[in-house]
């Protein structure tokens, strides 16, 4: 059922080059395109401006056969955003006896400087 919600993401490979003025160049290639969705997960309560509110976390819902790892980098593809991955995809996946058959893994917004 939720793969009908799925869209085209494409994991990256990052490379970093210095740039001669203390810092690096970062660019990407990809990997393998794959089929995912991005989703929210409540969070836990946090105090804002002295209210208390409900953090909202985002996560990839991705095919079953795609293993992403903390560290890895996903673009969407409909709209350009990179995500960096925070957790495994071997901590959620269906069970095999699931008529689902999906990974999920827990996602950051990327956003790079000019």
């Amino acid at each position: 059922m939720p793969e009908r919600y799925f869209e085209d993401f494409t994991l990256l490979e990052k490379h970093a080059q210095p740039d001669y003025l203390g810092s690096e160049r970062v660019s990407f290639s990809p990997i393998l395109v794959f089929r995912g969705a991005l989703t929210h997960t409540a969070g836990e309560e946090v105090s804002m401006a002295g209210r208390i509110t409900l953090r909202s976390d985002p996560v990839l819902l991705h095919e079953y056969d795609v293993t992403l790892a903390p560290g890895d980098h996903v673009r969407r593809e409909k709209d350009g955003a990179l995500y960096r991955v925070a957790g495994r995809s071997d901590d959620m996946r269906t069970p095999a006896f699931s008529g689902l058959s999906f990974a999920q893994v827990p996602v950051e917004r990327l956003v790079l400087p000019c």
